[in-house]
């Protein structure tokens, strides 16, 4: 048992000898998060204009000069190089190809997007959208997700399917970590009804979910049998507005030996024979959290939540200067530190909304220290 990449390392059997299942998935979410060297092609005006997606070798990506600027806004570079040179060594992914690459960035429309895709080599195209990164700005943008739709991002998707199915004649695939995994299932769910009878599989992994309007429209009837999500034993954002435990489907317990929070990073994920070790289910801290949130947000409109989400993070925020701490799992590991910083700025909040705050808060705590009756206890005064 490992992760995703002592997996690839020990499982040489081809697609074509061994189905492409979600491990794999997982692994190109994963490497969806570099930032692209130059040799990969771009998806731009003339890319899908010429009926052709140009593709490259992933093992051409191997090139450490270029390490830093692909991996260095990525939670463990290190780690991230060594997936990399796992699969451009294995004989299932050496005859990968990657191409149609964007990365797209305006400040002004919030908008942080990028995606590309992956020939399969057995006629099979996965298509996989970047998630997020580990900074406290990133999970404000996968939690606004939860209830904003669509967000640039998501437009921006959907249009990216379409582009690249209208150039590709076989299946297709879909997949993403995080807020990927959120653009995976909003661009299936929105793809016309030619494109979703070639997609044969839609992968979430700890991506946020949606609203009930999302889960009745047609388009999510017709594929919602082909989605497949997980989640961490910890999950926090892939939890956002998920509705559907006990529905068909549902969504898989992956256990981690990621800390708390830190269970959302994909490389900490536990794989064994080219499958997802499942979890007894999520801990309870995470469902502590995941029930506050989802049970508060279901009250309001959207105005008053994107009020709240920005006052909750407003205060997460506040926490993370004292130390100058800039991701979750910096401040989840320096509680003691962050808390009366966190208490201070939530005296102006308005007073139901801030005790919902504090559950919430006391949940996050919980992920990373065990149970949420008994971290920060002052806090609940």
């Amino acid at each position: 048992m490992g992760n995703i990449t002592d997996d690839i390392r020990t499982r040489f059997a081809t697609f074509g000898e061994s189905s492409f299942n979600e491990a794999d998935s997982l692994a190109l979410s994963q490497l969806a998060y570099a930032r692209m060297p130059d040799n990969v092609p771009r998806w731009n005006d003339d890319e899908r204009g010429n009926g052709t997606i140009a593709m490259v070798p992933v093992r051409d990506l191997l090139r450490a000069e270029c390490y830093d600027a692909m991996f260095g806004k990525v939670w463990s570079p290190d780690m991230n190089v060594d997936l990399l040179r796992a699969m451009a060594e294995s004989p299932r992914w050496r005859d990968l190809r990657i191409g149609a690459y964007v990365d797209e960035f305006d400040p002004e429309t919030t908008k942080q997007f990028s995606a590309c895709a992956f020939d399969l080599g057995d006629g099979t195209l996965y298509v996989a959208f970047r998630g997020t990164d580990s900074s406290i700005v990133g999970w404000k943008e996968d939690f606004m997700m939860a209830f904003r739709r669509p967000v640039s991002s998501q437009e921006a998707a959907s249009r990216f399917l379409a582009d690249v199915a209208s150039r590709w004649d076989g299946p297709i695939m879909v997949g993403g970590h995080s807020k990927g995994g959120n653009l995976a299932v909003y661009a299936s769910v929105c793809a016309s009804e030619d494109i979703q009878r070639r997609i044969t599989t839609v992968y979430s992994h700890d991506g946020p979910g949606f609203d009930e309007a999302f889960f009745a429209t047609d388009g999510y009837a017709r594929i919602s049998t082909r989605i497949h999500k997980s989640v961490p034993g910890s999950s926090i954002i892939g939890m956002l507005f998920e509705t559907r435990e006990n529905a068909a489907g549902g969504y898989t317990v992956v256990d981690s030996d990621g800390v708390g929070i830190m269970q959302h990073f994909a490389l900490h994920w536990q794989v064994k024979d080219g499958a997802f070790v499942r979890a007894d289910g999520l801990t309870a801290g995470a469902r502590y959290a995941a029930r506050t949130l989802n049970d508060w947000m279901a009250r309001y409109d959207d105005e008053h939540r994107r009020l709240f989400i920005e006052n909750l993070f407003s205060i997460l925020e506040a926490g993370a200067a004292c130390g100058g701490y800039a991701t979750f799992g910096e401040l989840t590991a320096h509680w003691t530190q962050s808390l009366p910083a966190m208490l201070v700025a939530m005296r102006d909040v308005d007073p139901v909304d801030r005790a919902v705050m504090i559950e919430v808060v006391k949940g996050f705590a919980a992920t990373a220290a065990g149970a949420a009756t008994t971290v920060i206890p002052s806090i609940a005064r």
